[in-house]
């Protein structure tokens, strides 16, 4: 400090440079090298070892330290890609846990956002699922107006199997629907999110600005909500990059319509056994059949507007609205009408929560004394 102070000006410190020696022979090789290794010193200083090297690992380890800095400012560094209109969307998922009807419930959140307007469209729903998705891009569609030129999307396990490796294949279904609407699909590089970064801010914005303080009484209602908020509030202010509102950038997007195409269909379809209790499982609720059908397998299958049909030999034996919740028990009455005059049911007696209004005589509690006084109850 004292010599510092004694300078006639400023001359900031300067680290000398290190001297490499041993290390300058291999630095060509250490440059090509050290990216493909993660630069990771230690496989890097056994390699070099291989190659006649006789120095200390701290000069390799030296030596390496700002080759890893300088590939971190590159990563770091994005250029920001404006598409024109009608070209691109991006789409992701988000999930937040909000009140429904007082519970606490986990939404999935689905999110596009038009490249080129910053015009969004958001839904909640219960899961990931192929036909979910697919379900989520048709009623997209139809808020838009049209589809555009080509949809960004990150790798989701709906879309892409075995991601991250070098086998990496689109879901069939997937690629299927990508061709009927006619859009191309790209995939965003593994672990990258900036690449679509405009649709990581949508989420973001959702669950910051639309989320916070609300509560649902319903799935329905919180669609109905969040579609008055994008009209309302989303799709009106002052975008912070391209500082314009979404609705008056959205008129010059110019997207391809799709007008009276038919849905595409996803048949979601699941085998299950009928229980004694005339219920079956599907999606962490129980459904009901008539009890004609106990031990006998069913297959269960989605329907457009939100119901299940539960088919036997081909036909329909039941048709329910699909439960918002989780970890119902919906039932039909009809499903259990005529139980108790089964033969087999005639012979015994059958406790169970199915029969809710069961015929009992009422007798006073003096018949039962004065039986016992006389020597006990006789059937």
């Amino acid at each position: 400090v004292r010599r510092a102070l004694r300078q006639e000006k400023y001359a900031p410190y300067q680290r000398e440079k290190i001297k490499l020696g041993k290390l300058d022979d291999f630095m060509p090789f250490l440059l090509e090298r050290a990216g493909q290794l993660d630069f990771n010193a230690t496989s890097l200083y056994h390699e070099l070892q291989e190659r006649g090297y006789t120095g200390s690992y701290s000069l390799v380890k030296t030596a390496v330290r700002p080759l890893r800095d300088t590939y971190r400012q590159v990563e770091a560094a994005t250029v920001r890609f404006e598409t024109p209109p009608g070209l691109q969307a991006q789409m992701d998922w988000g999930s937040r846990q909000v009140l429904m009807a007082g519970r606490p419930l986990r939404l999935h959140i689905f999110v596009i956002v038009l490249g080129y307007s910053r015009a969004s469209y958001v839904e909640f729903t219960q899961d990931e699922k192929l036909p979910t998705l697919i379900a989520c891009h048709e009623r997209a569609f139809d808020w838009f107006g049209g589809v555009l030129e080509e949809i960004l999307y990150d790798n989701p396990r709906t879309i892409v199997f075995d991601r991250g490796t070098a086998n990496a294949r689109l879901n069939p279904c997937f690629e299927d629907f990508c061709r009927y609407y006619g859009y191309t699909h790209r995939l965003c590089r593994p672990y990258r999110a900036r690449t679509k970064g405009k649709v990581e801010s949508g989420v973001k914005y959702v669950k910051r600005s639309f989320l916070p303080g609300k509560e649902f009484s319903s799935l329905t209602d919180a669609n109905e909500q969040v579609k008055h908020w994008i009209t309302n509030i989303a799709d009106q202010r002052i975008h912070g990059t391209v500082h314009e509102k979404p609705a008056e950038r959205f008129k010059r997007e110019n997207l391809r319509s799709v007008a009276g195409k038919p849905a595409y269909i996803v048949q979601e379809s699941q085998i299950r056994k009928v229980a004694a209790d005339c219920l079956v499982s599907f999606e962490a609720n129980r459904y009901s059949v008539p009890w004609q059908y106990v031990n006998q397998t069913v297959d269960i299958q989605t329907a457009p507007g939100g119901w299940i049909h539960i088919y036997h030999g081909g036909n329909i034996i039941a048709s329910h609205k699909r439960s918002e919740a989780k970890h119902r028990v919906v039932m039909e009455p009809e499903h259990y009408q005529n139980l108790l005059n089964k033969p087999r049911l005639q012979q015994k007696k059958i406790s169970s929560p199915l029969f809710l209004h069961p015929e009992v005589q009422v007798r006073s509690l003096d018949i039962y004394e004065s039986l016992a006084a006389g020597g006990g109850l006789h059937g």
